[in-house]
């Protein structure tokens, strides 16, 4: 029998990545009762993967887990029994407050913001997805950080009025009477409130009938802007942009402008790469999100990569200074060199074509060297977790174009995915119509 390993785990948290990681650690072993349980491994990989220090609830789930799979530990020569009868951590356990607390605030720029704090809750979640999806609630103006457990809301005459009902209903602790009395006010106004529109007055467009706030923000951000990205913006603000027509010089974005959707399929049979990029540089999608789904080692995955990346090089995009790679492609070995095989390689077939394996080693070099997200970045590379760079650089994505590996959304956090469904703008390109990964979102409209 092979000795144990003596580079055992030395947190549980380590350990926990282990049996997260190896598939071998899944598989049955003859001759034991354990048998892996397909929401053990999801469960696993959710505890892995956490951005943040885990919770005492969450470390006991941990612990009680490992020492369900123990004796699989055991028979790949790993044995982690003292390290489980001790167990150490490699953080401090995060405390979740139970305070329920509401505030109005203005931030560093001079723009009035609604935080919600509170510990997680079912119903007020399902609560603000209602207000975001329908209730005329601004997409890509709410943001949720999962470490504080706290929501983060632009102030308008919308946001204002039903978050106060939420509080209110459930008990929340408001610091100030501010809220309260926006929401009076509102509540004064809502009598002969009008739907807001948009016109087409003298090549550019007119909003009519919107809340003060909404007219403020649209005089400063928006009314210099050119007349199409004025149209592109409305979809926001849930504005029907009926009965308004810009030119473009690319059908890509002049239909992307005038849908009233944000969740957009783009056929790949009817637009090609080339067609798709200079639709977004005509509507300054910049920075555009791009999650993979999967590792990229399979030839087709490599050549539909290469594909988007000289596209994005042929209109100027700079892929050295201008890309952010927020994973590691793995680094390509062919078998007949396997004595360099590691954790981080992947093996190719001895069979596979130079020209495959350098434009691959390409995808490996350029994902281990090009983190850095700035305000000249364009591209940013996703899979599985929100960049740590992406976080402080607090730069804010445009879009999101879900296009790499074969999947409709880059498995992953929770919180990669809320961050993409936040996005103002969420485009699939591929030659078969997608689904939404969340059931009760809004069907996924062709371009």
């Amino acid at each position: 029998m092979d000795k144990m390993h003596t580079d055992l785990p030395k947190t549980i948290n380590e350990a926990l990545k282990i049996l997260a990681y190896n598939d071998f650690l899944w598989a049955e072993v003859p001759n034991t009762l354990i048998k892996p349980h397909p929401k053990d491994h999801e469960t696993v990989r959710s505890l892995a993967e956490s951005q943040y220090a885990w919770t005492e609830k969450q470390a006991r789930l941990a612990l009680v887990i490992l020492k369900r799979y123990l004796t699989k530990f055991q028979a790949h020569n790993m044995d982690i029994k003292p390290l489980l009868d001790n167990p150490k951590y490699e953080d401090e356990f995060r405390v979740i407050s139970f305070d329920k607390v509401i505030e109005k605030y203005t931030d560093e720029d001079g723009v009035d913001k609604i935080e919600l704090k509170f510990p997680y809750n079912k119903k007020v979640i399902q609560l603000i997805r209602c207000l975001k999806d329908h209730r005329d609630f601004p997409a890509g103006y709410s943001q949720y950080d999962g470490e504080a457990k706290k929501w983060t809301f632009l102030h308008t005459d919308v946001s204002a009025y039903y978050l106060t009902l939420i509080a209110a209903r459930y008990d929340f602790k408001f610091l100030d009477d501010s809220l309260l009395k926006d929401y009076e006010q509102i509540r004064d106004e809502v009598v002969g409130h009008r739907q807001v529109s948009a016109k087409l007055i003298g090549g550019e467009v007119v909003i009519k009938d919107a809340p003060e706030s909404l007219q403020e923000y649209w005089d400063e951000n928006l009314k210099d802007k050119s007349a199409l990205a004025q149209v592109d913006s409305l979809k926001n603000f849930n504005i029907s942009t009926h009965g308004i027509d810009v030119k473009a010089d690319t059908m890509v974005a002049h239909k992307i402008a005038h849908n009233n959707y944000h969740k957009l399929w783009i056929d790949s049979k009817a637009f090609s790469k080339n067609e798709v990029v200079k639709g977004l540089l005509e509507l300054d999608c910049f920075p555009l999100m791009m999650p993979v789904s999967g590792d990229i080692h399979m030839e087709a995955d490599v050549k539909e990569f290469w594909e988007w990346m000289n596209s994005f090089k042929s209109h100027g995009v700079d892929l050295l200074n201008e890309c952010s790679w927020g994973f590691d492609v793995k680094e390509p070995i062919f078998k007949k060199d396997i004595d360099r095989h590691r954790d981080n390689t992947y093996l190719l077939d001895n069979q596979k074509s130079q020209e495959f394996f350098e434009n691959l080693y390409e995808l490996h070099q350029m994902s281990k060297q090009f983190k850095l997200i700035n305000d000249k970045t364009k591209i940013i590379f996703v899979r599985n977790r929100i960049p740590r760079a992406l976080i402080k650089s607090k730069i804010k994505p445009k879009a999101s174009l879900v296009a790499l590996g074969g999947g409709y959304y880059a498995t992953g956090t929770d919180n990669l995915k809320r961050l993409l469904e936040n996005l103002p703008k969420k485009l699939y390109y591929s030659d078969h119509q997608p689904s939404s990964w969340d059931w009760h979102d809004h069907i996924i409209v062709k371009l």
